[in-house]
């Protein structure tokens, strides 16, 4: 399955970018964030807490930068499972694309295939869906919020 989101923030792409690349301020966006280890530029480990559907879980996931081309994209492979909650596994690839829109407006495209297996496997494709735009919208605001906009900018 392929998710597709956008946001547009009100930054240049090469701030944006900039701070893409700092995983600590990075991290104080996600959703459900509980820690992150950074363990090379290019990897990092993260313990998240979601609730999928009925299922909640705390997941604990390895990140990989594959690939990244200044300030256009950055292509990541994650690999996780659940350490608490609903027994599962997740496998993702996403890409994160800058477009420029303006010289003071950024819209940042994600697309993402996500897998889960397990219990967690058994949720719907629509519910997916969905909490992949919530954390979407919540990183966004989370983002603008952190760069001195509002989501009303966004």
């Amino acid at each position: 399955m392929e998710i597709r989101e956008s946001f547009v923030v009100p930054v240049p792409a090469t701030e944006l970018w900039d701070f893409f690349q700092d995983v600590d301020r990075v991290s104080k966006c996600v959703p459900g964030l509980k820690s992150v280890t950074v363990v090379s530029p290019d990897e990092y480990k993260v313990v998240v807490q979601q609730k999928v559907g009925y299922f909640s879980a705390t997941f604990e996931v390895t990140t990989r930068r594959e690939e990244a081309e200044a300030p256009r994209y950055m292509r990541f492979s994650s690999v996780g499972r659940t350490v608490r909650g609903a027994v599962g596994n997740l496998r993702s690839k996403d890409r994160v694309e800058l477009e420029v829109v303006d010289s003071g407006t950024t819209r940042v495209h994600v697309t993402s295939e996500p897998a889960l297996g397990g219990v967690l496997g058994a949720v719907g494709h629509k519910i997916i869906v969905a909490k992949s735009r919530e954390m979407t919208e919540q990183f966004a605001a989370a983002l603008c919020a952190t760069l001195g906009g509002t989501i009303d900018k966004c």
